[in-house]
């Protein structure tokens, strides 16, 4: 017979004579346990496989409570989920590490509260049995089981953790100016992030990008850090791997593309996370879904990785094809145009921007090496040679456009986080103006 830790029991969670769920969390910082009370189910899992993750809203429990009712006390989130210890391109996975170096370095700088997920606790959960105390891991699980048996099942680690505010999704937000301030407030802790903690978030999507509201207004919320590397080990990989979200993922993402990953990977997402919400409204009852079925970005989630990274490009590349089968459907709606303004904005500043040459612009590509063996060259551009131009220490033998913006990629980013910041501040005075 198989024994509970076998078959999947879960000590931790156990439901209590309050007639309420109890969750224990094994904080790995102070090696404390801590104990929650879980509020509502915020998330489940969509498959029995992978990362499993589960989300609850709860409140830390008192020591000397007695009563279920605790409705005053804090709300925190609490993520189980069984994550992998290495990523597809070899990086480590360590969210609970992570966030608590990113709350450590930014804890005294207050324009960024609520802006990221501040951890309380977390680490790998803790279970007793005749072990002893053990980690909960698949290895542990199937130390019994046969070493082929063994080999063909990733190593998972089952984590915990505990952090806040609890966002809310952005499909519950009111108006496209509020979500252009959600924005500004995400990447604004985004490029914090990657600045003085030196981590690269890699899977900006709609479902990691939260909100909160006070009577103040709303605040932009970004989660999600499992995919999350140091920029310094992505940018040594020789073969970065495909991480993030179909829909979003940038166009060097969907094509395994060994041009070096920077931060202007996740700007080229947060271009599809608005062309998506564009297209398909913010709540998906402000536009008519049924007259954007057949638009070629339903293809972004459809398609194979190489036919979305091909479509892409076409869209990016150039201009009127960007504005015909992207921007027209968003310009229907009266409500989005200060969205389109942005996509406009973002996409000139990162894909046409005037201040790196012509070899840096676009989506043009290297030739593959049988090509160049045969002698075919690529098109004659200016070479960046003039002082106006940002890329113009790049080696003119690069003729990437992906690879020159890499190199580059810091003084583009903050042109970018210009343009977010502008328009957010805009949005906010529209808002204010309306109450």
């Amino acid at each position: 017979m198989c024994k509970n830790r076998q078959l999947g029991y879960d000590p931790t969670i156990r439901y209590s004579d309050l007639k309420n769920w109890e969750i224990d969390v094994y904080d790995s910082e102070t090696q404390l346990t801590r104990l929650y009370v879980c509020e509502s189910i915020r998330c489940n899992p969509h498959s029995t496989f992978g990362r499993h993750t589960r989300c609850f809203v709860a409140y830390e429990k008192p020591a000397d409570s007695t009563s279920a009712n605790n409705g005053d006390m804090p709300k925190v989130l609490i993520k189980d989920a069984w994550a992998q210890t290495l990523g597809p391109d070899g990086h480590v996975c360590d969210e609970v590490a992570y966030l608590r170096e990113i709350r450590d370095t930014l804890a005294d700088d207050h324009t960024l509260d609520n802006m990221y997920p501040r951890l309380q606790a977390g680490g790998v959960v803790q279970i007793t049995c005749s072990d002893g105390v053990v980690d909960d891991t698949t290895q542990y699980i199937l130390m019994h089981i046969d070493t082929n048996t063994q080999a063909k099942v990733p190593v998972r680690v089952h984590k915990r953790l505990v952090t806040s505010p609890v966002g809310e999704p952005i499909h519950d937000l009111k108006s496209i100016d509020e979500l252009i301030v959600v924005v500004g407030d995400v990447m604004a802790a985004h490029s914090a992030i990657v600045k003085r903690c030196g981590l690269l978030h890699r899977d900006l999507s709609v479902n990691n990008i939260m909100f909160c509201r006070d009577a103040d207004g709303v605040k932009g919320m970004l989660i999600d850090f499992d995919n999350a590397c140091r920029v310094t080990d992505v940018q040594n990989m020789e073969q970065p791997g495909c991480v993030g979200t179909l829909p979003f993922m940038s166009i060097g993402n969907l094509e395994h593309s060994k041009v070096k990953r920077t931060v202007l990977n996740d700007w080229e997402s947060l271009i599809y996370i608005l062309c998506w919400i564009g297209t398909f409204g913010i709540n998906q009852t402000d536009q008519d879904c049924g007259a954007v079925r057949d638009l070629p970005i339903q293809k972004w989630q459809t398609g194979s990785a190489a036919d979305v990274a091909a479509l892409k490009r076409q869209y990016m590349h150039e201009i009127s094809y960007f504005v015909e089968y992207i921007l027209n459907p968003i310009s229907q709606v009266q409500e989005y145009q200060n969205l389109l303004k942005l996509l406009l904005n973002l996409r000139a500043s990162l894909f046409d921007n005037q201040r790196v040459s012509p070899s840096a612009q676009g989506c043009k590509k290297s030739l593959p090496s049988w090509a160049i063996t045969m002698g075919i060259s690529q098109p004659e551009v200016p070479t960046p040679s003039d002082i106006q131009f940002l890329d113009r220490d790049v080696d003119p033998a690069i003729t990437d456009s992906f690879a020159r913006r890499a190199e580059i990629a810091g003084v583009l980013a903050d042109e970018l986080l210009e343009v977010t910041s502008k328009f957010r501040n805009e949005a906010l005075d529209r808002i204010r103006n309306t109450k």
